[in-house]
């Protein structure tokens, strides 16, 4: 364990020497960057999906991955720290918008994979780290199901998978923080979560032709912790390593699962 620790404390005094990117693509229909306090939160969001990243590979004992996934990439939020922290890697930048891989190639040297809305048709091999951020978040439980066994057979033998989600504190921020959509439609999903766990309901169309063209569903899906766990343990070809609530931004939860599985 000293060996990984070791490691760890190499990788953040590389990454702290490093000069993290700070080109945005201001086409990037997902983030507005029309004031200050807008950039700072984009970055710090990318922070702290590091922040988790680093924790869960050294609870897990794990040291510098040589395959990182960023799934779904956007425009690199995650990936400029993923590749200031991890030089040497390969990185993967995988998203539905074409626009955002050829970013992610050109200012990050990340290899450009095209997502599919169907995951069960897409193979992108096999991968040490997966950083899935907010993508659950918005799918409806078929494809949020497709996601996490994607996920899982894009992990290599010991690899690792970090994805967050909407959990119980989302509730809250409707209510008290800020709008993850408009109550009338909020109230679809809580009614759904309430009853099964799960809860999901659909952008106003306008919205989602606006901003996330290419996907023909797409919203809020709110999910407690005992139906995650419960969805993730019926894959026995994976482990579950660990589940935090409110863990990245404060907001979504973060669970952790990987190989190799739970009889193995």
């Amino acid at each position: 364990m000293n060996e990984i620790i070791n490691i760890h404390a190499g990788l953040w005094a590389g990454y702290h020497s490093h000069e993290v990117s700070q080109v945005l693509d201001w086409s990037d229909k997902e983030n507005r960057f029309e004031e200050q306090w807008q950039c700072d939160h984009y970055f710090s969001v990318g922070r702290d999906a590091l922040r988790i990243v680093m924790l869960e590979l050294l609870n897990n004992g794990r040291g510098a991955p040589a395959s990182i996934l960023d799934f779904p990439s956007g425009s690199g939020r995650v990936t400029r720290h993923l590749r200031a922290m991890f030089p040497e890697a390969r990185i993967g930048a995988c998203d539905l918008y074409p626009s955002h891989i050829a970013f992610c190639e050109r200012e990050f040297g990340a290899e450009p994979i095209q997502s599919e809305e169907n995951l069960a048709a897409l193979d992108v091999g096999q991968w040490d780290l997966i950083f899935c951020g907010s993508l659950l978040t918005h799918l409806p439980h078929p494809l949020f199901m497709e996601a996490i066994r994607f996920m899982a057979r894009s992990l290599t033998p010991d690899g690792i998978a970090i994805a967050t989600v909407e959990g119980r504190h989302s509730i809250h921020i409707q209510d008290h923080k800020w709008k993850l959509i408009g109550d009338d439609l909020f109230e679809i999903a809580r009614a759904q979560y309430h009853e099964t766990g799960f809860g999901f309901v659909d952008y106003d169309a306008g919205f989602r032709d606006a901003a996330f063209a290419s996907q023909g569903t797409y919203g809020v899906a709110l999910i407690n912790p005992s139906r995650l766990l419960d969805e993730i343990q019926s894959l026995e070809d994976v482990r579950i390593l660990g589940f935090r609530e409110r863990a990245w931004d404060d907001h979504q939860d973060v669970v952790v699962f990987g190989r190799p599985g739970v009889n193995d």
